[in-house]
């Protein structure tokens, strides 16, 4: 059956059209993704949405009513000025002085202050890529190791805090498991001190791409001298199951 099937997908016309949809299939599952996220970004700045009615009235302050189509269009383009002009400002010296003083402003309002602080905590662990103060100088790639000894599961995640914690009465690390292939959809865990071990020459980036990738990017992503060179021996553990071969002889 099975050589059967292999035989019907090799030289079949079915096949062949499987063979070349599936070739495709990255190709047409790219544009599908640029579709949506270009009607999703319509939906939310069109010239029927409450952000696109501002980019109008912004349009329109220059030049005059009745033009509401091409006031969008400039409201937009200004918009988008003004974003680079900002990046542009937030790249220089001035990050911390302007970040500090949006964060007073919404602090003032109790609701808003709820909702902002969150978010500009993520937001901030997530892109801060300059090595400085930010979120992402407490957190380091650490391995956390499941079902014990050398025989058991590792699996690559962010050390969260630097501090130790008394869980029922053990030593605890706080660790983030991030999850395939969207790493900031992974949950804390409390881990066993003993079972938490320091990655140091892995960076972050490197942690996140190969979970984006499923994997794909290991072998570029870890440091060289934790992969095994080929033609290397196996390593024997002292508890490692001894396989024996009781398969009957003829």
């Amino acid at each position: 059956m099975v050589e059967f099937l292999s035989r019907f997908w090799r030289n079949s016309v079915v096949g062949t059209f499987f063979a070349g949809a599936l070739f495709l299939l990255p190709v047409v599952l790219t544009f599908f993704i640029v579709t949506w996220i270009v009607n999703l970004v319509r939906g939310q700045l069109g010239p029927d949405t409450f952000l696109g009615d501002l980019l109008t009235r912004l349009g329109i302050v220059i030049i005059g009513p009745e033009q509401n189509t091409y006031a969008f269009w400039l409201g937009l383009v200004i918009a988008l000025i003004g974003i680079w002009f900002l990046g542009w400002v937030v790249k220089s010296q001035a990050k911390s002085i302007v970040q500090d003083a949006i964060d007073r402003i919404f602090a003032r309002v109790p609701l808003i202050r709820s909702i902002y602080s969150p978010v500009a905590r993520v937001v901030r662990l997530a892109t801060n890529r300059d090595g400085g103060t930010g979120d992402f100088s407490s957190m380091s790639v650490v391995s956390c190791r499941f079902f014990g000894d050398e025989t058991g599961v590792d699996i690559l995640a962010l050390l969260a805090a630097q501090e130790v914690y008394i869980i029922g009465g053990e030593r605890r690390r706080l660790v983030y498991l991030p999850a395939a292939p969207i790493p900031m959809s992974g949950g804390l865990v409390f881990m066993p001190e003993a079972s938490v071990f320091p990655v140091p020459e892995m960076k972050v980036d490197d942690l996140f791409k190969i979970y984006v990738s499923l994997g794909a990017l290991a072998p570029e992503s870890m440091p060289a001298n934790l992969i095994v060179k080929k033609g290397e021996p196996p390593v024997m553990y002292a508890n490692a199951p001894v396989i024996v071969d009781t398969a009957p002889t003829a």
